[in-house]
């Protein structure tokens, strides 16, 4: 059995569930612009490898204060269905359901706190690893709980993961990522199979430096699905 980990913006995703979401609560007038902006200027830290990313979550996170979170969970259902569902390509689509269909252990690590992220999850029938919210009294506090799965520490968070199954990275025949981002160099370097997806331009040097399958997952485009 192979362990397959997947990022998610801009790789399952053809997009980014943070700017989509934003622009969403925009459109509906539960955000103002300056979350736009804000979102901008983080993804251009992102880029750079400078992104403060407990800070960049917690200010995410902030937009969900002073609601319940039954009401925020019908507010992502119609999300998902109309803003993350036409933003999912054939191929990540197929690309998952192969290694679902071989059995393999899958599951997507991202830095997207987990009330976005484990929801893009779902459609794709994968557990999710990510940051997790914290909830008080039924409500969100805009505070993180427990692990930040970013850059060097999405190998720990996978590592925990596995640990409380009885499990390492040493239990599997392969272990593969798929993911967008120099950011998550740490783990494509420590798997057996590194694949860029909708490289930005670090990761897209470094995979044509080392010899990495490089692929395009975008919705009408083309890509291939590797076997």
């Amino acid at each position: 059995m192979r362990l397959v980990l997947f990022d998610l913006d801009h790789t399952l995703l053809d997009g980014d569930s943070n700017q989509l979401w934003i622009e969403y609560l925009v459109a509906a007038g539960l955000a103002d612009g300056d979350a736009l902006r804000r979102q901008d200027e983080d993804h251009a830290r992102y880029l750079l490898g400078k992104l403060d990313i407990v800070a960049y979550i917690e200010c995410q996170l902030s937009l969900l204060v002073g609601d319940s979170v039954s009401n925020w969970l019908e507010r992502r259902e119609r999300f998902l269905a109309t803003k993350v569902a036409p933003r999912i390509s054939a191929e990540a689509k197929g690309v998952v359901a192969a290694h679902r269909a071989a059995g393999d252990c899958a599951v997507i690590v991202s830095a997207t706190h987990s009330f976005l992220s484990g929801g893009v999850g779902a459609l794709f029938g994968l557990d999710t690893l990510a940051p997790q919210p914290e909830v008080r009294d039924g409500c969100f506090t805009g505070r993180i709980s427990g692990e930040i799965c970013y850059a060097e520490r999405k190998m720990a968070c996978v590592s925990l993961w596995l640990a409380r199954s009885g499990l390492s990275f040493g239990d599997f025949q392969e272990t593969v990522f798929y993911s967008d981002s120099a950011n998550d160099l740490p783990l494509l370097e420590s798997v057996d199979r590194p694949v860029a997806v909708n490289a930005d331009a670090r990761l897209a040097a470094v995979a044509t430096e080392r010899g990495w399958p490089s692929l395009q997952w975008h919705c009408g485009g083309t890509g291939t699905v590797p076997r």
